[in-house]
């Protein structure tokens, strides 16, 4: 054997051991990039989207629904107490129905009904228990005026 194919034998193990040292290490935990790369790389942001429960979804309709102005005017009074249930004006959500093209005497009959507990429904007695009854009336006539 000549020497020429001994050094070269031991120069192709060297290569290998240290191939092999470099794999077991890890090897490089950050990617190698030029300067250039980095400048003409477009900048990614992550966007975390949450996804939102069905409650949530529901409270965000209401909360659109009582805060939209529609043509028709309605009272701070109607907006505060019946829009978030009832809609903007009164066409009904998922939580409360239609209240659009009743009567006044309907609407006072019905909330009648809820204040005396004909009919169980404990969140319209409590807004009934905290309203006078000429608030009472001015809804009655205001969602009656709704079509």
């Amino acid at each position: 054997m000549s020497i020429g194919k001994i050094i070269g034998l031991v120069l192709g193990g060297l290569v290998v051991v240290l191939m092999v040292y470099v794999m077991s290490q890890g090897g490089s935990k950050t990617p190698v990039t030029s300067k250039f790369e980095e400048q003409v790389k477009p900048k990614v942001q992550e966007v975390k989207v949450e996804e939102k429960s069905e409650e949530e979804v529901v409270l965000d309709d209401l909360k659109k629904q009582a805060g939209v102005n529609l043509d028709q005017k309605v009272s701070q009074l109607y907006t505060l107490r019946c829009s978030s249930c009832h809609g903007k004006v009164g066409e009904g959500t998922k939580v409360g129905p239609s209240i659009s093209g009743k009567s006044q005497d309907y609407i006072l009959s019905k909330l009648d009904d809820y204040k005396n507990d004909r009919v169980v429904n404990s969140l319209m007695k409590g807004l009934l228990n905290n309203i006078s009854d000429e608030e009472v009336k001015s809804l009655a006539e205001e969602i009656s005026k709704f079509n």
